[in-house]
């Protein structure tokens, strides 16, 4: 679907900006013949496993953005994943393409931004301070749920909780991905090297998305530290209470084995040479506590209960 969009309250836009999502046969004749974008630009736009980079097209002379944006947990998946929106701007025309798992992020902005844009650069530039926000709010959400999570692995282990806790460190690691990857395609657009030609106001703004995308690293990476040493001391925890367990079972089984092997030999249908009055049990019952707490005592004296 192409759709024509503009800013409310922003009358003298004199440059062209389409929304597109869901693109499908009949869009891309439509930007074939109207356009005139070729087959390999489309190619690139509706591509969903792109990678965040820019690439300026000399031929064209056009300038094509990848932006990685964080996509909320669903059920589909329980973890936050992303989705790229690309850029592609080409004869004084913009075309923002992602799929309608972000389009919110869009119309957000179109509805909140209260800023004037004078052209399609800082209007990408807009849109990209705009969606890089959401990738805090996304580690900030995490960051909730790790807090709760911290606080029940500090009681009773639970099944649950620690495959939340997976949850949160996938989580980590698609963001952590987009928001390097993001990184190096702002660091490469403001290369002079790159082909995209700024003034003052464009480099200011993508200065701006840099510094957010800089202390959106910062923070995946300590609440991705953080959330390593408590799954460490969660497994630490659990290795602990499995050895206690098995040193618990392993003591009562050699204890439990003396009165085995007693009434095992005392048991056999045959006539022994010793004990043989009625009260006999009583002596062996004495004699097979007492082999008991022997081995109770050398086992404590050597820790090894």
């Amino acid at each position: 679907m192409i759709i024509k969009q503009s800013l409310p309250g922003q009358y003298d836009f004199k440059y062209k900006w389409y929304d597109i999502y869901n693109l499908d046969d009949h869009d891309i004749r439509i930007l074939k013949s109207k356009f005139h974008l070729t087959s390999e630009i489309i190619s690139y736009i509706n591509d969903l496993h792109e990678r965040p980079h820019f690439d300026h097209d000399y031929i064209t002379n056009s300038d094509l953005f990848v932006y990685d944006v964080p996509i909320w947990p669903t059920e589909d998946a329980d973890h936050f994943t992303t989705l790229p929106i690309k850029f592609l701007m080409v004869s004084g025309t913009l075309f923002t393409v992602h799929t309608p798992d972000t389009t919110y992020m869009i119309e957000d902005f179109r509805q909140k931004t209260d800023e004037t844009i004078h052209s399609e650069k800082e209007l990408v530039f807009a849109i990209l301070f705009s969606v890089t926000k959401y990738f805090q709010r996304a580690l900030s959400q995490l960051n909730s749920e790790r807090i709760v999570l911290d606080s029940h692995l500090s009681g009773r282990i639970k099944n649950k909780d620690l495959q939340a806790l997976a949850q949160v460190e996938k989580s980590l690691v698609f963001l952590s991905s987009s928001i390097r990857t993001n990184l190096m395609m702002l660091e490469t657009v403001k290369n002079k090297k790159s082909g995209l030609h700024m003034n003052a106001s464009e480099e200011e703004m993508c200065d701006d998305i840099i510094i957010e995308v800089q202390q959106s690293s910062q923070m995946v990476k300590i609440y991705n530290e953080v959330t390593e040493e408590i799954s460490k001391t969660s497994n630490n925890i659990l290795n602990n209470n499995l050895n206690n367990t098995m040193q618990f079972l392993t003591v009562w089984s050699l204890l439990l084995t003396i009165p085995t092997i007693v009434t095992g030999f005392f048991g056999m249908n045959v006539k022994l040479p010793i004990l043989n009055s009625t009260a006999d049990w009583i002596l062996i019952t004495i004699g097979t506590i007492l082999v008991m707490l022997v081995l109770l005592w050398y086992l404590k004296k050597h820790d090894m209960m």
